[in-house]
This record gives C-alpha cells, sequence and structure tokens, in this order.
C-alpha cells in the first residue's frame, strides 16, 4: 500500500489533513480566553490524521504526517480497508506550525503522488491547503477559499446564522468586554462563553457566578488594551437529553445531501464517541421540523461559498426544548468517520461506534503491541459479521501521554461491554486509563 507517481489514469481520492484546523483559521489579533491545553496536545493531534484511513477505499491516497505502523497497515487490511499510503516527514514531533499540507506543497515527490489521484478531499481547507489544487491535473481537487471557510467555521457566523433563522438557542455574539457583561448578566444560572475557534473543550469557560464573570472581564480588558479584540459567543449551559449531529454534503452548485445522522456522547466540552442515534430519533426530528433546518443551513453554506462536508451539531434538551443548530464544523469530523465504517459494516448487521480515551502510554508501548494484544484476546475486527474493535491511530499513541482511538463495530447494546474489554486488553499492553506503579528499589 505505497503510492509513487506513474503514467496511469488518475484515480482515486487523495486524503490528508489538520485536525486542528481552527488553530490556523483563528485571526490572530483576537483576545483569548484562559485554556488548560496539555503540553503534548498538538502531539497527539498531529496523530489523528491516521483516522482518515476509515474513508479510504483500495483506489485513494492516504497522505499522513508520520508513516503509518506495517501492523496497523495490516490490521486495516484485514478488516476490509484498503489504500495507498505516504508519510509526508518523519514522525510527529509536536511542532506547533507543522501541517501536513504545507509539506504536501513544498515537496515535488508528494504534489507528483498528488496527481496521481483523480480528486483531493482534506480533513479541512486551510490556507496552506489552497496550494494544491494548481499542482493537481486538469483542474481536479478545487476547493473553496480559505476566507470562506474561515468564516463559516467560527461560532459567531453559525450564532448569527441560528438567530436570524429565528432558531431556539441562538447564542450571542458580543465583541467587547462590555458587551460580555450585559450579555451574562442577562442570561440566569451557568452561563458558557465561547472563542469562536474552540475545539475540543479549548476555548469554552464555564462562567457560575460574579466572580468568575469578573475575571474574565479583566482578562479580556487587559488584552483589549494591548490592541486584541475580543470576539465571543455567549449561551446559557443547557441540561442535554440527547447531542447528535448531521452530516451535509454541500455541492457546488449548491445542491446538497444528508449523509446521515450520529449520536454524540462528549467528555466536558470535547468528542468523547460516536455512535447510532436512538431508532426514534429521527421521526422525532422530522416532527420538530429539521429537515427544513438543514435545508436553510445548507442553502446558507453555499450562499456563503462553502461546497464540501458540513456537520451540524444540535441538541435535545432534558425539558424538552431543543438547540438545532449548536455550531457547524466545515470540514470532515469525528462523526462523519463513523459514519463511513458504519456504511461498511452495516450489510454484516453490525454498526459503528467511534471512541477517544486519553491514556496513559508507558515506554516501549505503541500500537504494535495493542493489535498484537487484541489479536490475542480475539477483539481484533477482522472484517465481515464478527464483531470487533480496530484501532484508528497509531500516531497518537506516544509515551507517557497518548489518546486511544477505536471503533467498535458491534450491536448497539454491545459496545459498553466491548469498551471496557478493549480497555483492559490495551493496560496488558501498557496502554491504560491510570498511570502504572514504579516499584520502589
Amino acid at each position: 500500500m505505497t503510492a509513487g507517481a506513474g503514467s496511469r489514469r488518475p484515480r482515486g481520492t487523495a486524503r490528508f489533513g489538520t485536525f486542528d484546523a481552527e488553530r490556523f483559521w483563528r485571526p490572530a489579533s483576537l483576545a483569548r480566553l484562559p485554556s488548560l491545553a496539555g503540553a503534548g496536545a498538538h502531539s497527539v493531534v498531529a496523530g489523528l490524521d491516521e483516522t482518515l484511513a476509515a474513508a479510504c477505499r483500495p483506489d485513494d491516497l492516504l497522505v499522513t504526517r508520520g508513516a503509518l505502523a506495517p501492523a496497523q497497515l495490516d490490521a486495516l487490511g484485514e478488516a476490509g480497508i484498503t489504500f495507498r499510503s505516504l508519510a509526508a516527514g518523519e514522525a510527529t514531533t509536536g511542532d506547533a506550525g507543522a501541517v501536513v499540507e504545507q509539506a504536501l506543497a513544498d515537496d515535488p515527490a508528494l504534489c507528483a503522488a498528488l496527481a496521481t489521484t483523480a480528486d483531493i478531499r482534506p480533513y479541512a481547507v486551510l490556507p496552506a491547503t489552497a496550494r494544491l489544487p494548481r499542482r493537481h491535473p486538469g483542474g481536479a481537487g478545487e476547493l473553496p477559499p480559505p476566507s470562506v471557510v474561515q468564516q463559516v467555521n467560527g461560532k459567531a457566523w453559525s450564532s448569527e446564522l441560528a438567530a436570524a433563522l429565528g432558531l431556539p438557542g441562538a447564542g450571542t455574539v458580543v465583541r467587547s468586554a462590555d458587551e460580555l457583561t450585559a450579555a451574562v448578566e442577562r442570561l440566569a444560572g451557568t452561563v458558557l462563553v465561547k472563542d469562536p475557534y474552540g475545539v475540543a473543550g479549548r476555548g469554552t469557560v464555564e462562567l457560575t457566578g460574579p466572580g468568575a464573570l469578573r475575571r474574565l472581564v479583566r482578562r479580556l480588558r487587559t488584552q483589549e488594551n494591548e490592541g486584541l479584540h475580543t470576539e465571543l459567543v455567549v449561551q446559557r449551559r443547557y441540561e442535554r437529553a440527547h447531542d447528535f449531529s448531521a452530516h451535509l454534503e454541500v455541492r457546488r452548485d449548491g445542491t446538497w445531501s444528508l449523509r446521515g445522522l450520529q449520536g454524540m456522547t462528549n467528555g466536558g466540552y470535547r468528542h468523547a464517541v460516536s455512535h447510532p442515534v436512538p431508532p426514534e430519533l429521527p421521526a422525532e426530528l422530522d416532527r420538530r421540523g429539521y429537515p427544513a433546518v438543514l435545508e436553510r443551513v445548507a442553502g446558507a453554506l453555499a450562499a456563503a461559498g462553502y461546497f464540501g462536508p458540513a456537520g451540524i451539531d444540535s441538541m435535545l434538551l432534558a425539558d424538552g426544548g431543543w438547540l438545532p443548530v449548536l455550531e457547524i464544523n466545515a470540514r470532515m469530523s469525528m462523526g462523519l468517520l463513523t459514519l463511513e465504517l458504519d456504511e461498511r459494516v452495516r450489510p454484516h448487521g453490525l454498526r459503528a461506534h467511534l471512541w477517544q480515551q486519553d491514556m496513559f502510554v508507558e515506554p516501549g508501548a505503541d500500537v504494535t503491541s495493542l493489535l498484537s494484544a487484541l489479536r490475542t484476546a480475539g477483539l481484533l475486527y477482522g472484517g465481515g459479521a464478527r464483531p470487533g474493535v480496530l484501532p484508528l491511530s497509531g500516531g497518537t499513541l506516544r509515551t507517557p501521554r497518548g489518546r486511544l482511538v477505536c471503533a467498535a463495530l458491534c450491536a448497539p447494546g454491545d459496545f459498553p461491554a466491548l469498551r471496557a474489554r478493549t480497555e483492559g486488553c490495551a493496560a496488558t499492553a501498557g496502554i491504560s486509563t491510570t498511570r502504572a506503579e514504579v516499584p520502589a528499589g
């Protein structure tokens, strides 16, 4: 599963991407909220590009930051996921500024490999991505302008769209510390303040009282006095009953289609699990008019000049209300990758679940040792109707802290037990949710 330039007709799709795309969309002139991102966060996120294998077909080319482990390629192949594979460089180092898109644009050999494909499909469109279609033969792989992608991915844009459509629960966009104070004081209970380009829980602050508001306002005013400007979204924290997302494909001519719905379980404000929605949910959403909401959102994205994948995060509330448009992710997503896996296994009577779990990784442990342990335990998915699990990213399993990104292909009711067995098996391979005790002496 390697790739190189040749004279054959272009085939398949090139897949690649930088998963913390919001970091590159965020204007440097914006004031920042407090953040608790860990020191190794960039290194872990850089390895997530390996999960794009879930969307690959045999003719596709997957370009990742680091080389996929041979054992991982073998496991994917046994599960029926085959593709051509190239690495853009050495294993990830955590360099905050390095992106695979830049490596693709700058490396003649990678550009030649890109030219062997009939289309390009990045995880997200970054400024560096805009250079790539010019290297692609015949004008294939056309992408929306990065400025448009930046605009429609901002929480300010989706909040103002929800308000313009008269949808319940739309956030309030504030553009100064004084506006923040006024917006928060109008709301009761716990209030969320969101960075317009925050993701995975970074850039979301809970305000539980006047003291927290005063501290945040002081922080913002200090930054405003230094020449930065404020743009934030203010929203009441709602008690949720179901988190879910709708995944659209918006085409260049303005038409669109619904790929499917995905249920979500979040850990704090970060994606933790994607899973099938409850069987009764689609009918309930039809009753509430969700298809018409999606039609209007897709129309707004097309009118702004966007085309490509888009995930609409939504929520049913414990009090019976709903938030039909919480935010819009105009890019690939974990939910869409789960749908790709689900389409593969549904003919076998299985459903796809995808979860992320931060792990302690002992020295010497890696995806190869994990796959070996899963295979020995009979847990590794090998295609067909037999349930199992499939780790999707080895680059995120790095000592001392990493992240397990794993798909479970099984009946929905079997997922909790299969996840527990998988995490127990991973612990025997030195990858666990708790730090291993160091023997004394």
